[in-house]
C-alpha cells in the first residue's frame, strides 16, 4: 500500500462506516499504523493486537471497505476508559470514531472517557465531542541525591509477589479517584516484568505501593500510592526511597515521575526528593457518558 493512496483518502460528507475491529482486519490495521498521517499511540502495558475483537477498538471504513481510521479505549477495572490508540488518514473521521466509541463504553458500564495529551488535530475533535480539559499532568526529574526517609518504626517495605495483589489493588483504589485507578490485569503484568514493584506493610496490613522501570540507564516511578488512612505518616517517603535506591543500584542516570498538577502533596513529595519539574506538561481530557 502507497503511502499516497493511503492519505488521499478523504471523507466526503464525513461517510464512512464504523465497525469493531477483527482478526482477519490485521494486515490492513498494521499499513495504517504505518502510513497513516496522524497518530497517537499511548499503550504502555499492551500490544494493540491484543484488543482486536474488542468492542472498544473500532475501524472506520470508506466507501470501498478500505480502513481508514481506527480508535481504541481501555478501561482499567473502573468506570472510566481512556483513548489508547488514535490513527486516521484524515482527522475528519475522529467524530464518527468517537461517537461509536460513546456508545461502546456505555455498554461496558463506562460513565466517561479520558484522553491525554496535546495534539491539536486530536484536542480540536474533542472539545467539539464535549470534552474539557479537567487536569495537567506534568514531568518531574531528579539527577542528584535524595534524603533517607524510614517512615514509621514498624513499617516493613518489600518485593510485591502475586499473593499481595489483592492488598495493592485496595490501596490504589482507595489512593486515586476512578479515573486513575489501575486494574488487576496492570499490576499482574507489572508482576511478571522488569520492574521494582515494592508493596509496604504495617501492622500487618498493606498501606501502599510503588512501581518503577528501569529503561535505558533511565528510571520512572510510574506508580506511588499511600492509602488515604495512612497518608502524611512517611510511608511515601519510604517507598520512594527504597525505590530511589534500587535505581541508583541500577546505574540509573537519572529518575522521572509523573503527577496531576493539582496534586499538592505528591509534588511536595518529590521536591523534597530533589525532583524538578522538565517543562513538560499534557493535558487531561474527559467526557461524561452519564
Amino acid at each position: 500500500m502507497k503511502v499516497l493512496s493511503l492519505s488521499s483518502r478523504t471523507p466526503k460528507d464525513g461517510q464512512c462506516q464504523i465497525r469493531r475491529a477483527r482478526n482477519d482486519d490485521w494486515l490492513a490495521i498494521e499499513k495504517l499504523l504505518t502510513f497513516a498521517d496522524r497518530q497517537y499511540l499511548a499503550l504502555e502495558w499492551w500490544s494493540i493486537q491484543e484488543w482486536l475483537g474488542s468492542s472498544t477498538f473500532l475501524l472506520a471504513t470508506d466507501v470501498q471497505s478500505r480502513p481508514v481510521g481506527l480508535m481504541l479505549s481501555i478501561t482499567s477495572d473502573g468506570p472510566i476508559a481512556w483513548l489508547r490508540a488514535i490513527n486516521t488518514v484524515s482527522e475528519e473521521y475522529l467524530l464518527p470514531l468517537l461517537q461509536a466509541n460513546f456508545q461502546a463504553v456505555l455498554a461496558q458500564g463506562g460513565t466517561g472517557l479520558a484522553f491525554l495529551g496535546n495534539e491539536a488535530w486530536i484536542v480540536s475533535r474533542l472539545e467539539q465531542a464535549g470534552f474539557r480539559e479537567v487536569n495537567q499532568v506534568v514531568t518531574l526529574r531528579c539527577r542528584g541525591s535524595w534524603p533517607a526517609c524510614q517512615g514509621p518504626h514498624e513499617l516493613q517495605v518489600r518485593s510485591v509477589t502475586l499473593s499481595d495483589i489483592d492488598a495493592v489493588l485496595a490501596v490504589d483504589h482507595a489512593a486515586f479517584a476512578p479515573m486513575w485507578w489501575y486494574g488487576r490485569e496492570i499490576l499482574l503484568r507489572a508482576l511478571n516484568m522488569d520492574c521494582v514493584f515494592d508493596a509496604a506493610y504495617l501492622k500487618g496490613q498493606c498501606v501502599g505501593y510503588q512501581l518503577s522501570t528501569l529503561r535505558n540507564g533511565r528510571g520512572h516511578i510510574v506508580r506511588l500510592a499511600v492509602h488515604p488512612h495512612w497518608q502524611a505518616q512517611g510511608i511515601g517517603g519510604r517507598l520512594l526511597s527504597e525505590a530511589m535506591r534500587t535505581l541508583d543500584a541500577a546505574k540509573s542516570e537519572s529518575v522521572t515521575v509523573n503527577t496531576q498538577a493539582d496534586n499538592l502533596a505528591s509534588l511536595q513529595l518529590y521536591r523534597r526528593f530533589s525532583f524538578q519539574p522538565v517543562g513538560t506538561q499534557w493535558a487531561v481530557w474527559f467526557r461524561s457518558l452519564a
